[in-house]
């Protein structure tokens, strides 16, 4: 019931909209074949092809550079249902678990924007309390979903005390995967995805904040440091009295073992 009724179709052809009004009639058959994708080990081929549709960035200058475009890929319906259900269940793990830093913000309920906005807020009012001023560095990914590498997501998912049977089944519906191009109405042939996860995908949210949960983990709060995150966003914080120590230190917690870097 949470899909969007009008999205673009994917392979499959099938409008979310009859998910939607027909969920009823198909449950007690989506729900069989949904097991059986857990139980028995096996992921339809035909979920594995998807159609990337590349869109140009309103407003750039440049079209012939590639940067230029998102690249939106348009998954199968059937397996969207599949990956939004599991999406859900890990969501709630990490909630029941604190399977995630507490300073990781998006992709379930409590973790919005503005939580993070507040969070980093009361960071710097905190530092003009004690007469202190901060420093702040941000990341970001870059093409955060499409570098993901398999085998350290499943390595990050079992750290993190995610049950084998979800990231075999992570294994088995990313590995095989293959996508066609589609741009101003030329359809590239079939390429096959050797890493990443799905821009688009239900599921991809949550995994990659399991992924990259380490960016945040490496903070030294005792020595008034802060790291947050939103999905492949970070920011690390410090407060100082003085502008060149705190520089000093947004550059010790980078290049320090075990730091940003590494």
């Amino acid at each position: 019931m949470k899909l969007g009724p009008h999205k673009a179709l994917g392979p499959d052809g099938i409008p979310h909209v009859v998910l939607i009004c027909c969920s009823e009639l198909l449950i007690p058959y989506l729900s069989l074949l949904y097991w059986a994708t857990f139980k028995l080990g096996i992921y339809p081929t035909q979920w594995w092809d998807l159609v990337t549709m590349v869109l140009r960035k309103p407003g750039k200058t440049d079209y012939t550079v590639p940067s230029m475009h998102w690249p939106i890929a348009l998954l199968n319906t059937i397996a969207k249902v599949l990956s939004a259900c599991v999406s859900e269940d890990l969501m709630h793990m990490a909630k029941m678990h604190d399977l995630l830093p507490a300073n990781h913000f998006g992709c379930h309920p409590g973790r919005t924007t503005t939580d993070l906005l507040h969070y980093v807020t009361k960071f710097v009012k905190d530092a003009w309390h004690r007469k202190e001023v901060v420093s702040t560095l941000f990341l970001d990914i870059k093409s955060a979903f499409p570098s993901v590498v398999l085998s350290w997501l499943i390595h990050d998912m079992r750290c993190r005390g995610v049950p084998a049977q979800y990231t075999d089944w992570i294994r088995w519906k990313v590995e095989g995967r293959c996508t066609t191009l589609k741009f101003d109405g030329v359809t590239s042939e079939q390429l096959t995805l050797p890493r990443g996860i799905d821009q688009g995908c239900p599921l991809s949210g949550i995994l990659f904040q399991l992924y990259n949960s380490d960016l945040v983990n490496v903070q030294d709060p005792n020595n008034a440091e802060e790291v947050v995150a939103f999905m492949d966003n970070t920011l690390m914080l410090v407060s100082r009295q003085s502008l060149t120590i705190m520089n000093t230190k947004v550059k010790d917690m980078m290049v320090r073992s075990d730091g940003r870097l590494e």
